[in-house]
């Protein structure tokens, strides 16, 4: 198979001159000449046409371009907020656009909208205010309560209750329920981060659930000094710590292996096991230090981290080569490193 050669254009103008002068020499016609170069004529006789200028593979003219004029008109009624929403998007611009006798289809109209990056912006979005609560600065001072409804199927309802602390973002309380919650359950967790830490915390913060706007929840908070805080209805970024770890838990828990719904008796062991390694192993990359949920509330570093900012300090000073060699010495001095017999 004969591959494309790519050629210069004074190997051209070379090629044209040798195939003339071998034809006049040998009193061979081009052709029988051009055939024992190994040269197609078609291209013998575009490089005489073209004057060996190599041809473009696009088209000179574009006969089907949209003027620019049309793009601008598409554009401003796309930009037209006051007109319905059909009315914006590709075949409602079209339908407009025959008012002005231009007729284009709506993918066209789709692909002008893609050449200028419009073809997602639709709906201008108005963002309604809500209050942005200041961060807790010591711990247990606002604890974040939300469930996850894991079955809402009779005759049963299955779900998780948790409760995350805002300064830490630890885990101070899991609750797993085999019925919807309800505003014993919120006490119970309460009683439960006091039995564990000593302390009710100072603020609670939930959503406008009816289990959480309870009597007795708001009775019980009452004696123990503790705020009730609901967040706006649908403003679940107020109550963003235990959102963070609801979603954690789900890519751990469910979308895996571990959860066995045979089991649920079993369920409560497995969660108070996930909050153990989420507060003492699971890194918060939010943090300056990237330090643990368990580091952050006590405020005591583990060695891992010491020897994590330790390397920081010396991939900053004495360069990453340096820090790279110090680490793999006590890698290879450690328990963990053993190295193949010869």
């Amino acid at each position: 198979m004969c591959k494309y050669i790519i050629r210069t254009l004074d190997d051209k103008i070379n090629l044209i001159k040798q195939v003339e002068q071998e034809s006049i020499r040998q009193n061979k016609t081009k052709s029988w000449i051009l055939k024992q170069l190994n040269i197609p004529k078609s291209s013998y006789y575009d490089w005489i046409k073209n004057n060996c200028k190599t041809k473009k593979k696009t088209a000179y003219n574009i006969w089907n371009k949209t003027p620019e004029w049309i793009e601008e008109k598409v554009l401003k009624l796309r930009d037209d907020y006051e007109a319905y929403r059909s009315e914006r998007s590709p075949n409602g611009i079209s339908t407009r656009l025959e008012k002005y006798n231009i007729f284009l289809t709506g993918g066209g109209i789709y692909n002008i909208l893609c050449r200028k990056g419009k073809n997602r912006e639709l709906i201008k979005k108005r963002k309604e205010p809500y209050i942005i609560y200041p961060k807790a600065e010591t711990f247990l001072e606002v604890v974040c309560i939300d469930d996850i409804m894991l079955s809402n199927e009779k005759p049963r309802d299955l779900a998780i209750f948790n409760a995350i602390d805002e300064y830490s973002e630890s885990s101070v309380g899991i609750q797993f329920v085999s019925h919807r919650v309800n505003r014993f359950d919120v006490i119970e967790l309460l009683k439960k981060i006091y039995a564990e830490y000593g302390v009710y915390p100072k603020i609670v913060r939930l959503d406008n659930a009816q289990a959480h706007q309870s009597l007795e929840v708001n009775e019980f908070c009452t004696k123990r000094g503790i705020t009730l805080q609901f967040i706006d209805k649908g403003k679940p970024q107020q109550n963003w710590p235990v959102e963070v770890f609801n979603n954690v838990l789900k890519q751990d828990m469910f979308y895996g292996s571990i959860w066995d719904w045979t089991e649920l008796n079993k369920m409560q062991q497995e969660l108070d096991k996930y909050r153990i390694y989420y507060n003492t192993e699971k890194r918060k990359y939010s943090d300056n230090i990237q330090r643990t949920p368990y580091e952050i509330a006590t405020g005591i570093t583990s060695q891992n981290t010491q020897k994590k900012l330790k390397y920081k300090l010396l991939r900053k000073h004495k360069g990453q080569v340096y820090a790279f060699t110090h680490m793999l010495k006590n890698a290879y001095s450690s328990t963990f490193y053993c190295p193949k017999s010869a």
